[in-house]
């Protein structure tokens, strides 16, 4: 658990008054208001960039390290990403482009920047002293390259809005070989686009998508449209399918296949799970593919070394120079941040450093000029990334042109740093108007530094020409302890198709003690197809438990038509590695039934109970779900615990939400038959209607299907009438209570519906009332939404807000909730802004007009106008506890701070670097500059539901959005009509009409006194 001493702890203190100006815990400085034009013009001294002969100075590096200059301007210029092929020669994409859009975007409306600016560099480095020695453009012409993948003897480029691919195939070191392989990334944020092509174990290429998405087509064809998801693909074949992975610029591999990714204010999170696994169960929804796994949280604490920029002080408004801190030391004068643009997180996986350094996490903050570094160990379900350098970075110049944006492993196994090296960094939409016309927002395009970072006593490892190189020499180079050697024996034996060194793999296989060499000759042998079963039987076996947990994966495609390989499979059910465990659990989705049933049996109790094995377990269980659960039945006692008995009833709800009923009725006649208590069976019968209602059913009309002198017809009907008796009982606890209601969603509406309404008095507690308010709302009835506003006057907020989530899911409701409020029945002010900006910008036009006539004062102001009279409050002294009061009441729905309120948008960590005046804008006009991620869609499924929030996590299955209070709507694919992106942020507009210009300025106070969290921890469960 990571927590600061209190040395840190003081520090942290002092410093965040010295960076955002606070007079002290509670007050925001009068001071801090904008400067008029002519002190503006005075503040404004741009800072000279350092000469590159110069620019080894302006760094700090720990442990001994240092940067060597390997290139710079004018044989390198403005360098984003890099690889080295098998000659050693290493290949740039330089983005002269940045940061304007050519084209007219909302974020650029102007257009107007460079067209085709851009350019892949060849470097050459003939001496292997680490120093380029010969520079050629290879490919020109291009628009915002912002990757660079080897394949073939050419290069894969990501330019959006394409995919290209460059040979050579002269001699002359420049392509003549120009194709366009995918097309249709969209460009409209240039901190959003499509980016970082890497190598994968699997002989795949990835790359991250973009935020922006796209209509993307491949070679004239329509291919999918991207949404922010990875992309994998075969580099031969040019077969491409979406994978989790959403990530604003950087994705990397450690040594054993693990995915990282990275955003501006989350700066390292891991791919949990493979998505083919997910898409193999159509009613099985999963949230959490991809999690932070930061100890120190998504928004971590740097330490920069460099002074603010004069712009960025005039912005943020620091005084470090105040009269009241002079005395301060200089170690205590070190300005501190949080990660605010994190860029390419990159694991060294090199052979050139001391041991410890191995596997270690490389991420640059380029706003901040560092590059900071993690230690990844392992967790109980992902890995966890601890900061390695205590209270400094691993890199911090003192040079704000310093711009470390991308890290390559090398073939001397050292890690190059890519210094795009500008004068500013920032999206130009993110810098106020009146500060950026004092700026040149590409001064720098002609600049550009590569540094290679050595060690001390570092290992000289020799650079090996591997394209000259037999295929049995490759092959002995699949054992190296340098990941590019590896990588790149792998890739040219594949792309040689070397089928003819086969038994040779074989033989290393069995003789190697090198476990990395023998996970990759497992992959050579896939990717020449030459795997076998003999093989992976002695895989599943191999000391080393990554071997183990690649075997098993590779295993899966021979399983049906194996039953020696099957059984090996079933012996691993008490692997002792947890991740070998969650692996074998995924294998069993690809097994006989026999051995599969028997395998998820065998499982099933530990499943209920470790995260990770619940998501393997239910991705495999599809084929044979119906025959497992009437077995679990009978093992689930009453007193098995309830992590047991929830998990059978997410296995049933998935059963009831197929369109055959078959399993559904076996199940309900066999749970309607034992003899045990409602609440017992309670569990199963709620998880069964929500999974019928998936499909248009009900537990009622299911019933009612059946013959009504049959067992099962009379044992449902006595069940319900319980339930109804035991819901008004208020003698009962209210667990048993509580347990009825919601099984009453899903009976005959006439029999249940006068039983819910009694509920909603506010003589009943708040938890019963929501609970009928959830259990009422499932009926399609046309007075649903009459009775849920009948009672709006005697409902408290909590109870209000439940009500509003289910009159804006179906449209009646919506319909009869605007005349409500057109009658004055409601105040329009009674519906919560949220609510508010999902009806006036509805994907139904008579909705939306309607709305807008309703709402539109709240909305249709300008945004400019709002802002500027709420400058007012940089004028005002603002109270931290008031804007914390102020925070609990408007903000903790979707903001998180400490152990309150709910992580929906934004971690507030990631804003307090912003000035007052930006957090106003950033308050009062959230789609100014709203991010991608947290842009808002809406989902209509096809039994007329509506769904709003912000995509969560998406598979083939299914699509989870989130929204307010942290709430979570899990929809399957099968189920949704349309979907359509609102355009909007997640956070409304509107906030005037509930704050003045004194609170806001509590609110900025509040945000300002923000800290570093004192304990977090990556959520690991």
């Amino acid at each position: 658990m990571y927590q600061l001493t209190s040395q840190y702890r003081r520090i942290l203190f002092i410093i965040v008054i010295l960076c955002f100006g606070l007079t002290d815990l509670h007050h925001v400085s009068s001071k801090d208001k904008p400067a008029d034009k002519k002190n503006l013009a005075a503040e404004m001294v741009r800072l000279p960039f350092v000469p590159p002969e110069k620019a080894a100075s302006t760094l700090t590096v720990q442990k001994g390290f240092q940067m060597q200059l390997s290139a710079a301007e004018p044989m390198v210029s403005d360098p984003l990403s890099a690889c080295f092929d098998e000659n050693g020669w290493m290949f740039v994409t330089e983005m002269h482009g940045y940061p304007f859009s050519y084209d007219k975007t909302k974020l650029n409306p102007a257009g107007g920047g460079k067209k085709e600016a851009g350019i892949v560099r060849l470097l050459i480095d003939e001496n292997h002293d680490g120093v380029m020695d010969k520079s050629y453009v290879y490919a020109d012409k291009l628009n915002w390259p912002t990757s660079v993948c080897c394949y073939n003897g050419g290069v894969f480029v990501v330019a959006p809005p394409n995919l290209h691919y460059f040979k050579d195939t002269n001699g002359d070191h420049i392509a003549d070989i120009r194709e366009i392989v995918l097309s249709g990334f969209d460009r409209g944020n240039v901190q959003a686009i499509a980016n970082s092509l890497i190598w994968g174990l699997d002989n795949h290429i990835y790359f991250v998508g973009g935020l922006n998405g796209g209509d993307l087509i491949h070679r004239g064809k329509k291919l999918f449209k991207g949404r922010g998801s990875a992309i994998r693909f075969n580099p031969e074949k040019e077969i491409f399918k979406q994978v989790a992975g959403r990530s604003q610029f950087g994705m990397s591999f450690d040594d054993w296949g693990n995915r990282f990714t990275c955003s501006n204010s989350s700066h390292i999170r891991q791919v949990v799970y493979d998505e083919k696994y997910l898409n193999r169960n159509p009613y099985f929804s999963v949230s959490g593919i991809e999690r932070s796994i930061a100890a120190e949280g998504a928004a971590a604490p740097v330490f920069r070394k460099s002074p603010a920029e004069p712009w960025r002080v005039v912005r943020t408004r620091r005084r470090n120079a105040d009269p009241r801190y002079k005395n301060l030391s200089g170690s205590e004068r070190v300005p501190i941040g949080f990660f605010t643009s994190a860029t390419s997180v990159s694991v060294y996986r090199g052979s050139a450093y001391p041991e410890e350094f191995r596997g270690n996490a490389f991420i640059g903050d380029v706003g901040g000029n560092l590059i900071h570094r993690k230690i990844l160990t392992q967790g109980d379900n992902s890995l966890i990334a601890t900061r390695a350098d205590k209270n400094v970075e691993f890199v911090a110049s003192s040079d704000t042109w310093f711009r470390p944006l991308n890290y390559v492993n090398a073939p001397d196994g050292t890690l190059y740093v890519l210094d795009m090296y500008r004068e500013t960094i920032e999206h130009p939409y993110s810098i106020p108007e009146d500060i950026k016309s004092f700026l040149r927002l590409e001064s720098g395009d002609d600049r550009g530094r590569i540094w290679r970072l050595v060690s001390p006593e570092m290992k000289k490892y020799p650079v090996l020409n591997l394209g000259k190189m037999t295929d049995s020499e490759l092959v002995k180079q699949l054992n190296s302890d340098n990941s590019w050697n590896r990588e790149t024996a792998q890739r040219l034996l594949v792309q040689r198709k070397a089928v003819a060194v086969s038994n040779e793999l074989i033989h290393h296989f069995h003789t190697t003690k090198i476990p990395l060499g023998r996970l990759h000759i497992l992959y050579t042998l896939q990717g020449l197809n030459k795997l076998n079963v003999d093989i992976l039987e002695v895989g599943l076996n191999d000391p080393h438990p990554g071997i183990r947990e690649h075997s098993l994966k590779l295993a899966e495609k021979y399983l049906k038509n194996s039953h020696g390989l099957s059984l090996a499979v079933l012996k691993m059910v008490n692997d002792p590695d947890k991740r070998v465990k969650k692996q074998f659990a995924f294998a069993l989705g690809e097994m006989p039934e026999k051995e599969s049933i028997q395998g998820l049996e065998k499982l099933f109790a530990e499943a209920a109970s470790d995260n990770g094995l619940r998501v393997a377990w239910l991705s495999s269980v599809y084929p044979v779900m119906d025959q497992l659960s009437l077995k679990l039945l009978d093992e689930v006692k009453p007193d098995s615990g309830t992590a047991q008995k929830r998990f059978l009833a997410e296995l049933v709800g998935m059963i009831a939400s197929k369109k055959e009923n078959r399993g559904t009725l076996s199940f309900l006649a066999k749970l309607a038959g034992m003899k045990s208590e409602l609440a017992d069976k309670q569990i199963y019968l709620v998880a069964i209607g929500k999974g019928l209602s998936r499909n248009g059913q009900s537990i009622s009309k299911l019933i009612n299907s059946v013959d009504q002198d049959s067992k099962l017809f009379k044992l449902m009907s006595q069940l319900f009438e319980t339930a109804i008796e035991q819901a008004e009982d208020d003698s009962l606890s209210a667990n048993k209570r509580l347990a009825a209601v919601k099984l009453l969603a899903f009976g005959n509406y006439s029999d249940v519906s006068e039983t819910l309404i009694e509920l909603f008095e506010p003589s009943v507690q708040k938890e019963l009332q929501i609970e009928s308010i959830k259990s009422l709302s499932e009926y399609n009835e046309k007075e649903v939404g009459v009775e849920l506003l009948s009672a709006w006057r005697g409902f408290t907020p909590s109870v209000r807000r439940e009500v509003l989530d289910k009159m804006v899911q179906r449209k009646e409701r919506i319909l009869y909730l605007l005349d409500s409020v057109e009658q004055k029945r409601l105040q329009a002010s009674e519906i919560e802004r949220d609510k508010q900006q999902l009806l006036v910008n509805h994907p139904q036009k008579d909705i939306r007009e309607k709305a807008r006539k309703i709402f539109g004062s709240s909305t249709s102001e300008s945004r400019g106008k709002i802002v500027s009279l709420y400058e007012k409050s940089l004028e005002k002294i603002g109270v931290a506890k008031k804007g914390y009061e102020l925070y609990k009441k408007h903000c903790s729905n979707c903001h998180k701070y400490n152990k309150e309120g709910h992580q929906v948008g934004p971690d507030l960590v990631s804003v307090t670097n912003k000035s007052p005046n930006d957090l106003i804008i950033a308050i009062l006009d959230p789609n100014k500059e709203a991010q991608p991620a947290f842009l808002t869609y809406s989902i209509a499924t096809t039994q007329a539901k509506l769904f709003s929030g912000i995509i969560a996590s998406e598979t083939g299955a299914s699509i989870v959005l989130k929204r307010a209070e942290g709430k979570q709507d899990s929809i399957l694919r099968s189920n949704i009509e349309s979907m359509v992106s609102n355009g909007k942020s997640l956070m409304p507009e509107g906030l005037e009409k509930e704050l003045s210009i004194e609170q806001m300025a509590d609110i900025i106070a509040f945000i300002k006194n923000i800290k570093a969290p004192v304990n977090s921890a990556p959520v690991n469960k």
